[in-house]
């Protein structure tokens, strides 16, 4: 109850100002990066306002989630909200934050996994895909044909080759959910390949298929511009929990038209409105409490329910969850969840069902690896050899921590700086920057990077 009332407070004061610089290009130097497909997408190279860039560090690039932007690696006080984030410091503070005057200054840098990976003297880029990011910070959105297929074989791979060419170092990579979708794949050589379709010029001609070449230089094996030595996993994407009423065909109807919904235009214009954002930031914080409250009670009778508990209020704060809804939260192509749904009710994950050239399919067709053309991710991992932390949110809605400890750390090649830890308290979405987040996450990826970096670092 204490805490509705302190974020009714907050959501009043807020309403007093209009959000504006959600690009944060103050946060670092921009840069753009060519995908194979011709589309520019856009890179921050981060370092606090008035502070330099690691550079010459050990490199980490970390991409984002579904429906997010990098604005999950960046939260802070935005200056316009300086009198209104009234965050306190926790008592137990993590030792890395300790005596930190920006900490001190701006609460809000603590859940930074971006600040703490600078402070801690790495190199620190961001990645926006294809049709995310705000103003300054948006990357082209390019076709509304985009599949997760399209992020990790284009712009994972555009931005890694970008990092390379400017620091000449190879990167760690990662991110959350998507984030860590796009690294094992990328990891799996996989690439598009021509078909014959792609002369009538049908939409999704082309297929994905997996490069010996490519799998050999991205592990490391052979050296080049796209070589990464390891990846931060923070509850990586790959099979979804999803209730049984998904598979119908009203759902692949509406999924397979392909569209790009451009919340984060909605969210900026629900934020204009003082009445508006107060209503719509408060009952969603609400809905996620119920949804808690109802799972303690009837979580292990109800599967649906389970399925929901992807963002625990109890691990953010008033602040934290006004951020998220105000910048973080960002736009989709419905082809990316047709793609996610299809993981989730066939038990698989393949590459998108209407690629090579099968336009004429709505629903994907029943999974037989081996016989049906696809290339299938969770039946490839041995090809991912680089090292992994993984970390694991205890609540499974979105994602099983179970299946991707199954298959994915169990499944890749073995090293023997593999790590994976599930974090208790945590959700899906408020993992990478919750209230657990500074003294539960972050040192342990910390800890396993000075075990797998391979550059020096600098820390503050």
């Amino acid at each position: 109850m204490k805490k509705n009332a302190a974020f009714v407070v907050l959501c009043l004061a807020i309403a007093l100002v209009m959000s504006s610089a959600a690009a944060f290009e103050y946060l670092g130097d921009v840069y753009t990066a060519k995908t194979d497909d011709g589309v520019t997408i856009k890179l921050l190279r981060y370092h606090p306002p008035g502070e330099s860039i690691n550079d010459g560090a050990q490199p980490v690039v970390l991409f984002s989630g579904l429906l997010c932007n990098m604005n999950e690696y960046l939260t802070h006080t935005p200056p316009e909200l300086k009198e209104l984030y009234n965050v306190e410091l926790p008592s137990d503070l993590a030792e890395w934050a300790k005596g930190d005057e920006r900490i001190q200054q701006d609460p809000m840098l603590y859940y930074s996994l971006a600040y703490y990976l600078w402070k801690q003297g790495y190199d620190v880029w961001l990645v926006n895909y294809r049709g995310t990011g705000s103003e300054e910070m948006k990357s082209q959105v390019g076709s509304a044909k985009t599949s997760l297929d399209t992020w990790a074989l284009y712009d994972a791979r555009a931005a890694i080759r970008k990092v390379y060419e400017v620091t000449g170092k190879h990167p760690v990579i990662g991110g959350h959910s998507t984030g860590g979708l796009v690294s094992y794949v990328y990891l799996q050589g996989a690439k598009f390949k021509w078909t014959y379709h792609c002369l009538f010029g049908e939409p999704w001609c082309r297929k994905v298929v997996s490069d010996d070449s490519l799998v050999r230089e991205r592990n490391g094996e052979t050296e080049g511009a796209e070589t990464v030595i390891g990846v931060i996993a923070l509850d990586p994407a790959m099979i979804p929990p999803l209730p049984k009423i998904t598979d119908m065909k009203l759902t692949w109807l509406l999924l397979d038209t392909p569209l790009y919904i451009d919340i984060r235009g909605i969210v900026e214009d629900i934020a204009k409105s003082d009445k508006l954002w107060y209503k719509t930031v408060l009952t969603v914080d609400r809905v996620f409490e119920l949804i808690f409250k109802m799972n303690e009670k009837y979580g292990e009778y109800s599967e649906i329910i389970r399925d929901l508990t992807f963002t625990n209020p109890n691990d953010l704060n008033p602040a934290l969850e006004d951020f998220m809804a105000r910048y973080i939260v960002d736009s989709l192509y419905t082809p990316t969840l047709a793609q996610y749904n299809d993981f989730g009710t066939h038990k698989t994950a393949r590459e998108y069902f209407e690629n090579g050239g099968r336009w004429y399919l709505i629903e994907p067709p029943t999974p037989k690896p081996g016989r049906d053309g696809y290339y299938y991710y969770i039946h490839n991992m041995k090809k991912v050899k680089v090292p992994f932390i993984t970390l694991l949110s205890e609540y499974d809605g979105l994602v099983e921590a179970d299946q991707i400890i199954r298959d994915l750390m169990e499944a890749k090649t073995p090293h023997q700086y593999d790590e994976y830890y599930i974090i208790q308290g945590t959700a899906h979405v408020d993992l990478p920057f919750g209230l657990k987040a500074p003294t539960e996450i972050f040192p342990k990826i910390g800890a396993w990077l000075e075990k797998v970096r391979i550059y020096g670092v600098t820390p503050h």
